[in-house]
C-alpha cells in the first residue's frame, strides 16, 4: 500500500469515528429530550436527576470529542475537504451540547413551580419535545450525509416551532399582566418556553452547517 492509500484509509477511519461519536451524542440528547417531555407532563424528581446526570455525561463526551478532533484537524490540514468536515463536526458537537444544557435547565426549572403547568402549555411543550427528538436526529443526519433537502426540511420545521413559541411567550406575557399574581410560576414558564425556542435555534444551526 502506498503512502497516499495509507493516508486515505486513515482518514476514512477518523471520519467513521466522527460519525459514530456524533450519533452517540445525538442519541443521548434525544434521550434527554424524551425524558424531559415526560417530566413536563408529570414532574418526577428521579427522572429529573437522570436528565441532569445525562447532561453531565454528554458534557464529558462533548469535551472529549472536541479535544480529539481538534488534534485530528491539525493532522489533516493538507486535505482541505477532510479538515473542513472535521472542523464543521466540532461545531455540530457544540450545538448538541447547547441543546443538552438547555434540556437539563428546563428539567431543573420544573422543581421551582409552585403550581402545575397550564394544560395548553404543557401539551404544546411536550408535543414540541417529541418533535425535537426527531428533528435533532434529522439535523445531525443531514450534516453527516450532506443531505441539503433534509437540512432544509429541518430548518423549516424548527423555524415553525420557534414562531409558535414566540406566540406562546406573547400570550403568557399578556396573561401575566392581567393575572393578580403571576409570580415565580409565570417567570419559570417563560424561561421554559424561551429554552424550547433556543433549542430550535441550535437545531437550525446544525442544519445550516
Amino acid at each position: 500500500i502506498n503512502t497516499e492509500d495509507y493516508l486515505m484509509a486513515d482518514i476514512d477511519k477518523e471520519l467513521q469515528k466522527l460519525n459514530d461519536d456524533l450519533l452517540q451524542i445525538c442519541r443521548l440528547t434525544q434521550g434527554a429530550i424524551r425524558k424531559t417531555s415526560g417530566v413536563l407532563m408529570c414532574f418526577d424528581v428521579e427522572k429529573t436527576q437522570e436528565i441532569i446526570d445525562n447532561n453531565k455525561k454528554i458534557s464529558v463526551l462533548s469535551v472529549t470529542y472536541e479535544d480529539y478532533f481538534t488534534s485530528i484537524v491539525r493532522q489533516y490540514q493538507h486535505d482541505g475537504n477532510a479538515s473542513k468536515l472535521i472542523s464543521s463536526s466540532i461545531n455540530v458537537n457544540r450545538e448538541l451540547k447547547q441543546i443538552s444544557d438547555l434540556t437539563a435547565e428546563v428539567a431543573k426549572s420544573l422543581s421551582s413551580l409552585n403550581t402545575d403547568i397550564l394544560d395548553n402549555y404543557k401539551i404544546n411543550i411536550s408535543q414540541f419535545a417529541i418533535i425535537f427528538q426527531s428533528i435533532v436526529w434529522d439535523s445531525v443526519i443531514s450534516f453527516l450525509k450532506q443531505d441539503a433537502a433534509l437540512a432544509k426540511k429541518t430548518i423549516v420545521t424548527s423555524l415553525a416551532l420557534k414562531k409558535i413559541c414566540s406566540r406562546r411567550q406573547d400570550e403568557l406575557i399578556e396573561r401575566n399582566k392581567t393575572a393578580e399574581s403571576a409570580g415565580r410560576d409565570g417567570t419559570v414558564l417563560l424561561f421554559i418556553i424561551q429554552s424550547v425556542r433556543d433549542i430550535a435555534t441550535h437545531i437550525v444551526n446544525i442544519a445550516k452547517i
